[in-house]
């Protein structure tokens, strides 16, 4: 087997320079932000924030009166002196 058997038969219109350029494929283009929502107006309520805040801070008191407890039960504290 020689090197000319193997060699494939050649085209009639080949071509020897590079390919012609084609143009770039689109792929996408950035979409817009969707619209932004009205702005519905804000009522202040002074009542509640007070209120939010009075529940907030009588949790927090449970919450340490709590811990003092159990750090004392455990021996992590002493008790404290009246």
């Amino acid at each position: 087997m020689s090197y000319d058997e193997n060699t494939p038969p050649t085209e009639p219109r080949g071509a020897l320079g590079p390919p012609r350029r084609r143009p770039p494929t689109a792929i996408a283009t950035a979409t817009p932000p969707p619209p932004r929502r009205p702005r519905v107006a804000q009522v202040r309520r002074p009542w509640l924030m007070r209120a939010v805040r009075h529940m907030i801070d009588a949790a927090m008191g449970v919450a340490d009166r709590a811990a003092d407890a159990v750090g004392t039960a455990i021996g992590l504290r002493r008790s404290p002196t009246k």
